[in-house]
């Protein structure tokens, strides 16, 4: 081993390490702002360059590091978030928590000719703040983040394992297969954009109407039924008066599966909904009742309303033991444990009948816990 490769070897072990304590200081930074700020990007990479990628990169680039410490990407993080303008809302985060070399920043989808493949990402160099209470020995050492979407992503990592960086590297024949498909995925970025903005729309549209007692005609889907569980002062009490019989507080659940469970029922609209409700109030305040009566609950879901006025119309009505099985597997329920909770509900049905003939008697014990 030369002096040179010596040198740079001590020089790689003590920056390395230095960015080994850096390296989960920037990534919960990260964290925080994009949680701050609303964004739930599907992943946060990083990784530190290993002493051999290191002394490659010096070797093949003499002329621009002319040591460890002169490079910028040693500690290297990727941001992949779902939607395009998300890019830049993240940049702007960046540029506010961390102090950004915008000489050798570059956004790289501006440097594209537009008669050109490719998919590119923005690239920061960034250092820590010097007033933001890091340790001193972290602050001037540079890093890089790149920020780029999941198709972006997707063409990059396609595109890498394919082994062409550039167009000069592709067969001409296939460039233009190489521009088609990256022209879908730039559309694909365009539109996923328009499709959250429609949701977002209907989201408020769906909110408006509740509020304004106008969504009876609305069709029951994830959106509707959220937003009227949220927002239905009936459904709010039930689930309060059920919680309150076991001490419990309420965590909140998606109601997705219930979807399924109420068009069982012909509940298929938020008019349907509300009935339902409604007419079913106090047999499921009953049922839970003698289900929670003796319970003790730190949590019960927000869903619970819901299982208990499916559980009582299943019990008080005259559905069969075929249908019941149908209603179980509903639930994506294995063929034994429909078949369980369908006896269970025979015998619910049975005491039920039970009790309403000798009104003394409490003979519907042994409901199934929630």
């Amino acid at each position: 081993m030369d002096n040179l490769m010596e040198f740079r070897v001590a020089e790689y072990d003590e920056v390395a390490e230095s960015f080994r304590k850096m390296e989960p200081m920037v990534v919960s930074l990260l964290e925080k702002k994009l949680k701050e700020a609303g964004i739930r990007p599907m992943q946060i990479q990083h990784r530190i360059k290993t002493r051999d990628s290191v002394s490659g990169k010096l070797e093949r680039k003499p002329d621009k590091y002319t040591s460890v410490r002169s490079m910028t990407d040693i500690l290297g993080l990727r941001i992949i978030c779902y939607f395009s303008n998300q890019v830049d809302q993240i940049a702007d985060l960046i540029r506010d928590c961390l102090v950004v070399d915008t000489k050798k920043s570059v956004d790289k989808r501006k440097l594209l000719d537009p008669t050109s493949f490719g998919y590119l990402s923005l690239h920061f160099i960034c250092s820590l703040p010097e007033d933001a209470g890091y340790p001193e020995e972290l602050y001037g050492l540079k890093f890089e983040i790149q920020i780029r979407t999941v198709l972006q992503h997707t063409w990059a990592e396609i595109e890498h394992d394919l082994g062409y960086k550039s167009e000069f590297g592709i067969p001409r024949e296939l460039r233009r297969k190489f521009s088609r498909v990256a022209g879908l995925l730039e559309i694909a970025d365009d539109a996923f954009i328009q499709i959250r903005k429609s949701v977002t729309e209907y989201e408020e549209d769906v909110r408006n109407r509740i509020a304004n007692d106008a969504a009876d005609d609305m069709h029951m889907d994830l959106v509707t039924l959220r937003a009227f569980l949220e927002l239905s002062r009936t459904m709010q009490n039930l689930n309060r008066d059920i919680a309150a019989i076991a001490g419990a507080s309420i965590i909140e659940t998606s109601p997705e599966t219930y979807i399924r469970y109420l068009e069982f029922f012909n509940v298929r609209t938020l008019g349907d909904l509300r009935e339902f409700v409604q007419q079913g109030y106090d047999e499921a305040m009953e049922f839970a009742r003698r289900a929670l009566g003796n319970m003790q609950l730190d949590e019960v879901s927000s869903i619970i309303g819901l299982y208990y006025l499916c559980r009582a119309r299943l019990v008080r009505g005259d559905y069969n033991e075929r249908q019941l099985m149908v209603y179980f597997m509903l639930g994506e329920a294995t063929e034994n444990k429909a078949r369980i909770q369908t006896r269970q509900v025979l015998r619910l049905r049975e005491k039920y009948r039970e009790a309403m003939e000798e009104p003394g008697r409490g003979g519907m014990d042994g409901e199934e816990k929630r």
